[in-house]
């Protein structure tokens, strides 16, 4: 099995868009069958619902929580340290380029709290960590040094609507500002002056530092040509 960022993913998808899905609430009724034939990136939870062309986890405990999901999931799965499921899937990586120790099993908002919060540095390439803290900031990250051009965000919320995530309802939970720390790592990134065209398909979401798209017009632009698809998205169903 492959246990570091393979150099064949730097720039895989150059000037191709990429839709990035993380879980906020705004995706919550969402047809994600809209996005098939399109390069996608899934963060977390996403693949209990939807076969993105590529996963992408930085908590170690989600090969557990998301074991059964992960058995019928037939993408590309590129992770933080320790928590790929190398031994259940060939197409998994981790990127580690330092063979860092895997971190002993953190949940969800400890990873938020502390994976990496203290980096300044915005890293050009695969040879070193992905930036930011949360999967949200690190997601965005791996988008941008797998090539794509433009990169569309999807459920990045940073607030609660009766609930956190799109597949959950709990209306005790409606707090306006969550995760704050992850959103201030995108907002530095996107500071960036290198950076691909970036849009936020939320016109709700607390994260303001990239402009407003429309999801629908965006969908009905962006069709990847036949010729291509079937070598860039593979892993969709």
């Amino acid at each position: 099995m492959t246990t570091a960022m393979a150099p064949p993913l730097e720039n895989l998808y150059r000037d191709v868009p990429i839709f990035v899905l993380s879980t906020g609430t705004s995706l919550r009724g969402f047809d994600f069958t809209r996005l098939d034939g399109r390069v996608t990136l899934g963060i977390n939870r996403i693949v209990e619902h939807y076969q993105p062309t590529m996963l992408h986890f930085i908590d170690t405990s989600a090969k557990e929580t998301h074991a059964r999901a992960l058995r019928a999931y037939n993408g590309t799965i590129i992770a933080g340290p320790g928590a790929a499921p190398l031994d259940t899937h060939e197409s998994a990586y981790e990127i580690n380029p330092h063979n860092i120790p895997p971190p002993r099993r953190v949940d969800t908002a400890e990873a938020l709290r502390n994976l990496w919060r203290r980096r300044k540095h915005v890293p050009r390439n695969f040879d070193e960590e992905l930036f930011g803290s949360g999967a949200g900031c690190t997601g965005l990250h791996l988008a941008i040094l797998l090539g794509g051009n433009p990169i569309y965000l999807l459920g990045y919320d940073f607030y609660q609507d009766n609930g956190t995530h799109f597949d959950e309802y709990d209306p005790t939970r409606n707090d306006p500002d969550v995760y704050g720390y992850s959103a201030d790592c995108i907002a530095q990134l996107s500071r960036e002056p290198w950076l691909p065209a970036i849009y936020n398909c939320n016109p709700r979401s607390r994260l303001t530092c990239f402009p407003f798209a429309d999801i629908d017009t965006v969908l009905a632009a962006s069709v990847v040509a036949p010729s291509r698809q079937a070598a860039l998205v593979g892993g969709n169903r």
